[in-house]
């Protein structure tokens, strides 16, 4: 028997990035078949529709946050033509899972899509970069204009990801 340590992944997006989702959860397979086996790491795709089940007495985003957010290692948001659904707290749950990952000093990678989107209204768009203003005050973000040029940038990132959290787990962090 083998043991392997497990990273969990929370992928944060509106429900416009299908396609991008996709292409993360084929990298993150990739990722785990090239590089983990061989150092006993695994990355676990994380996303509220496959990790929580109905619940009452809360908000909806506060039982995403409990039953699949709060255990994840890596925040990975994206961004396209849509902000989101407002949270009560936050004008997004993207943007609330993301806020919430900085605050409790997670690996967040943001991203933004320039791919020619659907007439997107203008209240979501000024929300988009109203929160891509404020975060790059603070964070470095990448933006990409097509699918290819998106996965290739999200496979270096999570090697890059994944180095830097390998050497914390061993420094014991």
């Amino acid at each position: 028997m083998e043991t392997i340590k497990l990273f969990k992944l929370f992928l944060s997006t509106p429900s416009d990035v299908a396609e991008d989702r996709v292409v993360i959860s084929g990298l993150i397979d990739e990722w785990n078949v090239q590089h983990g086996g061989p150092i006993h790491i695994r990355v676990e795709l994380i996303h509220w529709s496959t990790h929580t089940f109905p619940t009452t007495g809360r908000r909806a985003q506060a039982a995403i946050n409990q039953q699949a957010f709060d255990k994840s290692d890596i925040v990975v948001g994206i961004f396209w033509s849509r902000f989101g659904t407002p949270t009560g707290h936050y004008g997004s749950g993207t943007e609330e899972e993301l806020r919430r990952g900085i605050a409790q000093k997670k690996q967040v990678m943001v991203y933004f899509s320039r791919c020619r989107a659907p007439k997107t209204p203008l209240l979501q768009y000024s929300k988009i970069e109203a929160f891509k203003r404020k975060l790059g005050k603070h964070a470095l973000y990448c933006e990409y204009s097509d699918l290819h040029s998106f996965e290739q940038f999200f496979r270096n990132h999570l090697a890059l990801v994944m180095q830097n959290l390998q050497k914390k787990a061993k420094r014991g962090k």
